[in-house]
């Protein structure tokens, strides 16, 4: 009997042990390097402009990478958050442009007057004509457009992404790895100069989202998620392939440090100019590169 205890009481610990979470390897990684394998590890944030020529294979007629975001993110396949990544933000509230005056609600019961304004299936109408009763906003005869409308973000308003990743070396295999954490959607309002995040995503729901439809047996699905060669179609990559063979140019805005400062927020503390802050992203490449030229010795 007392054997028998102990045959369940140690495999119930055994059972407790495989419970417990993972903790030799990031969760959010997509290449799985062993924390104990790491000799080097630096987080680096880096802004691609997806205006730029070198970035250009990530927006086509055929695919689109913004829009293959909002289109995810709409249909709940990509969660989107907040910086910390652990907020979640609907997409309703991340794609707002411009919130419009919310408009009583269309009564069909009420005769609305000219210039009377309501609010039907999401936008804002305003009547044009008095003793409007019984007539649905859609009819043109009654009713026009407000001028007062909500906005929202499409994917040209997405002029750029932030990278969030992992600069490792792997002592084992003696190699460097990007092991991308989470891309931000940075976006630029109609008429306006200013760019802002709107949202991050968890690059390993972007992988798994890509993946998906890479693998769809119709091919005008997969034609979504591609980077496209414009000299060689042939060499047409995924997104995520694009990601891992980094055919693409993004500047370095941040580099992990004790507090937790932009390059530029550093050089405007130290009365320094934006200019000498500029070259020094630049310079902060070098170093990187530098780094892992050094590290190919061990």
């Amino acid at each position: 009997m007392k054997l028998v205890k102990i045959a369940i009481l140690s495999f119930g610990l055994a059972g407790a042990v495989y419970a417990q979470p993972d903790t030799i390897y990031n969760p959010n990684s997509t290449e799985k390097i062993p924390y104990y394998e790491q000799l080097y590890r630096f987080r680096v944030w880096r802004t691609v402009d997806l205006g730029e020529k070198q970035n250009a294979g990530f927006k086509s007629a055929q695919s689109d990478l913004t829009n293959f975001l909002i289109k995810s993110i709409q249909s709940g396949a990509i969660t989107a958050y907040d910086d910390s990544l652990k907020n979640v933000r609907p997409a309703e509230e991340i794609l707002v442009s411009n919130q419009a005056v919310a408009e009583p609600p269309y009564d069909q019961n009420k005769s609305y007057f000219t210039n009377e304004t309501a609010s039907y299936r999401g936008k804002n109408y305003q009547s044009t004509r008095n003793d409007n009763k019984g007539h649905l906003p859609t009819d043109n005869q009654w009713w026009e457009l407000a001028p007062s409308q909500t906005e929202y973000f499409t994917k040209d308003n997405i002029v750029a992404i932030t990278i969030i990743e992992d600069v490792i070396f792997d002592k084992r295999r003696s190699r460097l790895y990007y092991d991308i954490q989470s891309i931000g959607l940075l976006a630029q309002r109609s008429g306006e100069t200013t760019i802002n995040p709107i949202a991050f995503i968890n690059y390993k729901d972007f992988y798994n989202a890509v993946e998906k439809v890479a693998h769809s047996k119709d091919y005008k699905e997969r034609d979504k998620v591609l980077w496209r060669n414009r000299y060689n179609p042939a060499e047409n990559r995924t997104f995520t392939d694009a990601f891992k063979l980094r055919l693409f140019r993004g500047v370095i805005d941040k580099v992990e440090n004790p507090d937790d400062r932009s390059i530029q927020q550093i050089y405007e503390r130290n009365g320094r100019s934006y200019g000498e802050s500029v070259f020094a992203r630049w310079e902060k490449e070098m170093e990187l590169m530098e780094k892992e030229h050094n590290l190919w010795e061990y």
